[in-house]
């Protein structure tokens, strides 16, 4: 199938960034598959040049590995580097939920529950690459109100193994609306400045995302 990456919204780079991407959230490309770079070319219709500019940044974020003198391939994550990225996201998130409590503005807390709002909407639709664009919404609002950029670098890093856990998890049956239940009880705890009670639930939220992305 040809996917045509128009020239207009973003640059084509980063088109064809989004659109590997979503195919590896997706399942379309699966861990441990190697990416053709003329069939990338084709499907894609974009140059040699955008391909390998589009695959050293999923290298970075983490989607793909590329061996020396090979072809990409999309990343396969053990159970226990998934194990280890989860508690290094427990470690990174609870603090960042305890510190918005303690700094957001009303302001910023209203944002929040916008944004919760919006993710809710995306789970209900039951597509996982929308779940996965408004989470990232939620986390850019959740970490603004934490005011600590270094904190919210750490994260970044974490972005791409994150989205396949994440995507692995949320594709689990009945998964999508436990999930943004969890998170709407957090974001109540935040509005009523429990930064104990928001803290000690999203760590709840985590192990039961890794539970469910780890027997999936």
């Amino acid at each position: 199938m040809r996917v045509k990456v128009t020239h207009v919204a973003a640059p084509v780079r980063l088109q064809a960034v989004e659109a590997i991407r979503a195919e590896i959230i997706s399942g379309a490309l699966v861990p441990g598959q190697r990416l053709v770079e003329r069939e990338l070319c084709e499907r894609l219709d974009v140059s040699r040049n955008t391909i390998r500019e589009a695959c050293r940044q999923l290298e970075a974020e983490g989607f793909l590995v590329i061996p020396p003198h090979k072809g990409p391939v999309v990343a396969r994550l053990t159970d226990d580097e998934a194990r280890a990225i989860y508690e290094v996201r427990e470690a990174l998130e609870c603090f960042a939920v305890r510190l918005f409590v303690e700094r957001a503005s009303d302001d910023v807390v209203a944002r929040l529950e916008a944004v919760l709002a919006k993710l809710r909407a995306a789970h209900e639709s039951g597509r996982v690459t929308r779940m996965l664009s408004s989470k990232n919404q939620f986390y850019d609002v959740l970490y603004s109100g934490a005011g600590n950029e270094i904190l919210h670098a750490q994260a970044r890093l974490l972005h791409g193994r994150l989205a396949q856990l994440r995507a692995r998890s949320l594709s689990h049956d009945g998964r999508p609306g436990a999930s943004i239940d969890e998170i709407a009880a957090v974001v109540a705890r935040i509005a009523a400045r429990d930064a104990d009670g928001a803290s000690a639930l999203w760590r709840e939220h985590i192990h039961n995302a890794t539970a469910t992305a780890l027997a999936h």
